[in-house]
């Protein structure tokens, strides 16, 4: 009988899918209006100072103290209630500071007065934070049609496209966010990610290598090259890239959970084991790994303490049908049929497709 693992991706964000977790990780620079050059001789007071505020505000903003610069934008828009570019600054700065609700006030200040591409893609991306996602979307798509080559709104689309399981049109966006940024690691990584599931898993594994030709650095490309290999049937591959994923963030759980597997395939049980033990040790209640490393003990025969592990997946995890289905298995391998039957009952319940022919062939 074969044994139910459950592998993680790590993406950009985090998203499930059956057993698979997608880590997507999105990255957005915000970009402020620069100072305004304008004759003194336009200006009234007011005006004057309304725009030595924003001008100070700029620069706090870029020195990354957002508090003062927020004061700063207040005071200039006090002064002129109609200073766009204070407007969209200032939401900005709420953007930065997590202030998602009245940021998107501002932004829609802002494109009232003047819609912009930035705006839209910045009220998107608080859209984005605060899961309203359909609002979002046109949000993104607003900014692309003000400007064709806004390649992270592209990027962004396609993310909230991913989240909604339509990979197709998710490549589609990733693939002009590329056209118009062709050092795009993170675009790589997700078209990579949304081919992964589709089980286009070389043309995965080839965007997956891209993005760690263009940024080395990150742990989650690595980790996911090595899903992509191990798909791929790689498995000493899938542990290289895992263990330099670990390398660079040695509290990488999902990467040593992973590399357990690939060990596990390659027959290395103990090695495996250390792996899922390191990864409880990490994260007590990360269900998945006590399943894998019930798994391994299986395999090495030592049924009782399989138990032990699928009993605290479950507890983990009441939903979690693989491990019931494994659970049962290992009832079956010790001569327990009634306990096994029930495990397999509830599996079947739970969605597991492979447990009714479990419960055909082996129960009454």
């Amino acid at each position: 009988m074969y044994l139910y693992f459950s592998n993680q991706i790590t993406i950009n964000l985090i998203i499930m899918k059956k057993l698979i977790s997608i880590t997507l990780i999105l990255f957005l620079s915000f970009s402020l209006f620069g100072q305004t050059n304008m004759p003194d001789s336009t200006f009234k007071a007011d005006d004057q100072q309304s725009e030595k505020l924003y001008n100070e505000g700029v620069t706090l903003f870029e020195s990354k103290n957002y508090a003062e610069a927020l004061t700063k934008f207040n005071a200039a828009i006090d002064l002129k209630a109609d200073f766009e570019k204070a407007i969209y600054n200032r939401g900005a700065v709420k953007l930065e500071m997590k202030d998602y609700a009245n940021a998107i006030l501002d932004f829609n200040k802002s494109i009232a007065i003047s819609p912009s591409a930035k705006a839209f893609f910045n009220r998107g991306k608080a859209q984005f934070e605060l899961s309203k996602h359909d609002d979002a979307i046109s949000d993104f798509s607003k900014a692309i049609e003000l400007d064709s080559t806004h390649a992270q709104a592209y990027y962004y689309r396609g993310v909230e496209l991913f989240q909604k399981a339509e990979y197709d049109r998710a490549i589609l966006d990733f693939n002009h966010a590329i056209l118009n940024k062709p050092d795009y690691a993170y675009a790589f990584n997700d078209r990579g990610s949304a081919k992964l599931m589709q089980e286009k898993n070389e043309a995965a594994a080839a965007d997956y290598v891209q993005a760690c030709k263009l940024n080395n650095n990150v742990p989650f490309f690595h980790e996911n090259l090595g899903s992509a290999k191990k798909k791929l049937g790689d498995f000493k591959g899938a542990v290289e890239e895992y263990t330099l994923a670990i390398t660079m963030k040695p509290d990488y759980y999902i990467a040593i959970n992973n590399r357990g597997s690939a060990y596990f395939e390659l027959g290395e049980y103990d090695k495996a084991i250390a792996d899922y033990t390191k990864a409880i040790a990490l994260k007590a209640d990360y269900a998945f790994a006590f399943n894998n490393r019930a798994n391994a003990k299986y395999k090495l025969k030592d049924y009782t303490a399989a138990l032990t592990d699928y009993n605290k997946a479950i507890e983990l995890n009441p939903n979690y049908g693989y491990a019931y289905l494994n659970r049962g298995i290992t009832y079956e391998m010790m001569r327990q049929a009634d306990k096994s039957c029930l495990d397999w009952k509830k599996a079947k319940d739970l969605g597991i497709a492979t447990a009714d022919t479990y419960l055909k062939l082996q129960c009454k």
